[in-house]
């Protein structure tokens, strides 16, 4: 994790509590979550090579061991390919989501204009690789953000000054929660469409299906009566840990689907309250003790399935939590 959420910025009146305190921590905790999200778009491409490299494994053994050629590891296919540009931009735009709320917090923790302008840069560039990704996955030639935005953003962060002033830094972020606002809510609804529709938690599902397979026979091949039984055990455990993930695969692209519309629904609490001059409120405390729950509980799909009120599970055994997203 980070460093502790309730540290704050030095200002030039000595260290204290500061308007930008909790937008630090939205920042930290909601790049955090969209970091979770990189995980499981990262475990797509693992996974799939993951198989792969099974699967050559198991072909490339004893007598054939010597077939292995370099040709034949040019064949192993990468998962997410340029013609896949919607997976891709999906990606590339979650990856932005992140690097715009940490130059959020960024900006709210610069000790000196330095500090600000690269916050600043760092903050125009998530939003150039948004309007990138976005007009990919939308198939559309339209920016989500405008110049006009950009232009405000850039009005507001160098009304802060060369001293910082705290008001001054907490009306520039301000401006730019607020004015990003909707735009950051549509591009968490088009990545979460994009999940839903991918398919990758069926390539998922495939990918570790064909592993555990591979790892079966191999385990028959291998679990002779000689092999002590301590060891066909931990054998049984780790096989029986590979069909847990199985298993579980959709639940893991749903919790996808559920952190970004959780930051979403985090983001526009935050404009709410700065909006209403709220900088510190018990409000984005609960918002942002909300996704700190989250990524916490990200990986427990026991605790997913206790809170879901319908659970499906398809032939492979795949569960599913079929409450509306």
């Amino acid at each position: 994790m980070r460093a502790p959420y309730l540290a704050v910025a030095l200002i030039v009146s000595g260290c204290t509590t500061t308007p930008t305190t909790q937008i630090s921590a939205f920042g930290d905790s909601t790049n955090a979550i969209i970091g979770k999200v990189d995980s499981v778009l990262d475990e797509y491409n693992n996974t799939t090579l993951d198989r792969q490299f099974t699967s050559y494994a198991a072909t490339y053994s004893g007598d054939n061991a010597n077939k292995l050629t370099s040709d034949i590891l040019k064949i192993i296919d990468t998962p997410i390919k340029p013609e896949q540009r919607k997976n891709l931009a999906m990606y590339n735009a979650n990856k932005a989501l992140g690097q715009y709320s940490k130059a959020l917090s960024d900006l709210a923790n610069a000790g000196s204009r330095a500090d600000i302008d690269l916050a600043a840069a760092n903050l125009y560039g998530s939003i150039s690789g948004i309007n990138g990704q976005y007009k990919t996955l939308k198939d559309t030639q339209d920016n989500l953000f405008d110049t006009n935005k950009l232009a405000n953003f850039s009005t507001l962060i160098a009304a802060i000054g060369s001293t910082i002033v705290e008001e001054k830094r907490g009306e520039a972020i301000k401006g730019i929660v607020t004015e990003a606002d909707a735009n950051v809510s549509l591009l968490c609804d088009t990545i979460n469409e994009q999940l839903r529709t991918s398919g990758i938690e069926v390539a998922i599902a495939t990918s570790r299906q064909g592993i555990l397979s591979e790892e079966l026979d191999d385990y028959h091949s291998r679990a002779k009566a000689t092999v002590p039984l301590d060891k066909r055990r931990a054998e049984i455990k780790r096989l029986y840990s590979l069909q847990q993930e199985v298993f579980n695969s959709k639940l893991l692209v749903q919790q996808s689907q559920k952190a970004i519309l959780a930051v979403k629904d985090a983001h526009a609490t935050l404009a709410k309250e700065l909006k209403a001059g709220r900088f510190n409120s018990s409000t984005i405390t609960l918002t942002i003790g909300r996704l700190k729950d989250l990524e916490k509980h990200y990986d427990d799909f026991q605790t997913v399935l206790l809170s879901c009120k319908k659970i499906t599970k398809n032939k492979e055994g795949v569960l599913s939590c079929d409450d509306k997203q």
